[in-house]
């Protein structure tokens, strides 16, 4: 359900990174055209969808490979599993800062590749805190906020990186 929540949130999220990494970084983005806002709507919304058929791409064949293995299969999957969710959540959350740089998947999974224990470490936390029935409906504005926050602290702000 958490993985769910971000396609259907993508096109306010982008709007709440973009006051957050403004308010962190006093870098002022110019206005955009409503029918840009709405291609990038589209865009984000596609993103989602790419980003969650990646993952039940790898995850579920590992799940039935874990079915025919008893006990080390679900082990590998655990495993697995919990590495590739923590990631998938860390570039979930830095998706808009990136996205706002040009910066397409392959540059995401870079970043976790350069800072791997700060971005799973994100990962697990944003994974952790989404398991919580309620919590996780107040919880994903904080990780947006959270992931800009990541992002910038990493990469740097907008107007170091042109």
């Amino acid at each position: 359900m958490a993985l769910l929540s971000s396609l259907f949130a993508a096109p306010f999220n982008d709007a709440l990174s973009e006051a957050v990494e403004q308010l962190a970084s006093g870098v002022e983005f110019p206005r955009v055209p409503l029918g840009a806002q709405v291609r990038n709507a589209l865009r984000g919304i596609g993103g989602e969808i790419a980003k969650l058929a990646l993952y039940a791409a790898v995850m579920l064949p590992l799940f039935f490979v874990s079915l025919l293995i008893p006990g080390a299969g679900q082990l590998v999957y655990s495993a697995v599993g919990f590495v590739l969710t923590a990631a998938y959540f860390a570039i979930d959350y830095v998706d808009w800062p990136a996205s706002r740089r040009d910066g397409g998947f392959r540059f995401r999974l870079g970043m976790v590749r350069r800072h791997g224990a700060a971005m799973l470490g994100f990962g697990c936390g944003v994974w952790l805190f989404l398991l919580i029935p309620f919590v996780n409906l107040l919880f994903m504005p904080a990780a947006v906020a959270g992931g800009t926050l990541l992002f910038l602290e990493l990469e740097g702000p907008a107007e170091e990186r042109r």
